[in-house]
């Protein structure tokens, strides 16, 4: 993590080794009547690390034990819940081992206030290993109780990508989108979901502030400050800027792309005449990023779609096109296989297959899924020269499988919906996306 964000971060949660104390007083905050804790939320986790959040409802010490599941305690640490950071907490503990299962419990004043069989973790398998993995993605999601997150949790998913538009703030204001994050967390089969396993996210236009809104809009800093103390993912852009992130997650590498924060406001790095979509320091990261990935798997996502959304819409990477054209050129030049892009935002769901045989080696696929919601926009699922599906269907999710346990790797995309209504799915092989 970057020293900006650390500085946030340390507002909110002390950082400090299993055996010290607190590092500062706490700051008085003032409570609604009714108010309860959200949380706790595993975050970010890897095979020896992992963060986890939780936002009580006083301030005040909390003292995070983390446990084998035999019993010995493995660590300990304190946080403070201040004002500052909305008494959000995030802890920090590594030097656990791979692919191992761990309780833990939070306490305050003397009591256990979050405990039992039902709050654990598992780490993430190691890089090479020979293992089979399962992300859950989606995006568009209200903040009302859903079977949906459950039916996740069912499938066996163990881990969730949020795509963004979770949730939709449509407000710069810092309390506001603060209110609309607890709302968000508190959705009762989500909150059963991420007490057990990670969750990672990024954003798109509506919690990033407005609809089809781009960099230049006022008051971005209060919804970024917003997403940093409510989410937990291992870093939020570089230098304060942007949310942008990614982890390793066994055979699969997922990159989380911020396209809102820069887009429109500076000329872009790969063409001068025209805006930036990623800005040119995310963009810097993502290609020195994708270039040391090892992982068979690469999945490139956004909130936003990688083609036309059309319907007189501009918010989409087509708009910035010379950049996705300089991203599948370097996929191409420097020989990266496995390269996926998955996208969200359309309220409609769609699998194309694009010709760049020629630019990359391989096609290149894009997975959108959305919305988890009810409110689908059938006019968004527009023709395109390479859709093999396509329909505006409610409360969907895609079910991303990875197994390395064979040769060759191989990779299924399944679209869920909710209700058992039949959709569709894919298989690849990581040889099929390998520059010959």
């Amino acid at each position: 993590m970057k020293a900006t964000d650390m500085e946030a971060i340390s507002r909110r949660s002390f950082s400090l080794s299993m055996a010290t104390g607190i590092a500062g007083a706490s700051t008085a905050v003032t409570k609604t009547a009714n108010e309860v804790p959200v949380g706790p939320m595993v975050g970010h986790l890897s095979t020896d690390q992992v963060r986890l959040w939780y936002r009580p409802a006083d301030a005040g010490s909390h003292t995070l034990a983390i446990r084998d599941v035999s019993g010995p305690l493995i660590a300990k640490k304190m946080g403070e819940a201040i004002a500052d950071n909305d008494r959000c907490v995030i802890w920090d503990i590594a030097g656990l081992k791979p692919a191992t299962r761990y309780r833990y419990d939070i306490e305050a004043n003397g009591k256990t206030v979050v405990g039992g069989d039902d709050y654990f973790f598992k780490t993430a398998p190691e890089d090479n290993s020979r293992t089979r993995v399962c992300l859950a993605f989606g995006s568009c999601a209200e903040s009302k109780p859903l079977a949906l997150w459950t039916q996740m949790a069912d499938r066996r998913a163990e881990g969730l990508v949020l795509l963004g538009d979770t949730p939709y703030i449509d407000s710069t204001v810092l309390q506001v989108a603060r209110k609309k994050h607890r709302e968000f967390l508190s959705i009762p089969e989500l909150s059963r979901f991420m007490r057990q396993r990670p969750v990672w996210g990024t954003w798109d236009d509506h919690d990033f502030g407005r609809n089809n809104s781009d960099g230049n809009l006022p008051g971005k800093k209060n919804t970024r400050q917003a997403f940093v103390e409510y989410r937990a993912n291992q870093t939020y852009g570089e230098n304060g800027q942007g949310v942008y992130t990614k982890f390793r997650y066994g055979p699969v590498e997922v990159f989380l792309l911020d396209t809102r924060w820069f887009a429109g406001t500076e000329p872009s790095l790969v063409d001068a005449k025209k805006p930036t979509l990623l800005g040119r320091r995310q963009w810097d990261w993502l290609l020195k990023s994708l270039g040391k990935s090892t992982a068979p798997f690469k999945l490139i996502t956004s909130g936003m779609i990688w083609d036309d959304k059309k319907k007189g819409k501009s918010d989409d990477w087509m708009t910035y096109s010379h950049e996705r054209a300089a991203l599948f050129d370097f996929l191409g030049k420097n020989k990266i296989s496995g390269a996926v892009l998955i996208g969200g935002d359309i309220h409609c769901s769609r699998l194309l297959r694009y010709k760049t045989e020629q630019q990359v080696g391989y096609p290149i696929h894009q997975f959108i899924v959305s919305p988890i919601h009810d409110g689908t926009i059938p006019s968004l699922n527009v023709p395109h020269p390479d859709l093999i599906k396509g329909a505006a269907i409610p409360h969907v999710w895609l079910r991303l499988e990875v197994d390395s346990s064979k040769t060759p790797v191989t990779l299924h995309a399944e679209w869920v919906q909710m209700n058992g209504r039949k959709m569709w799915g894919l298989n690849l092989t990581q040889q099929q996306l390998t520059k010959i």
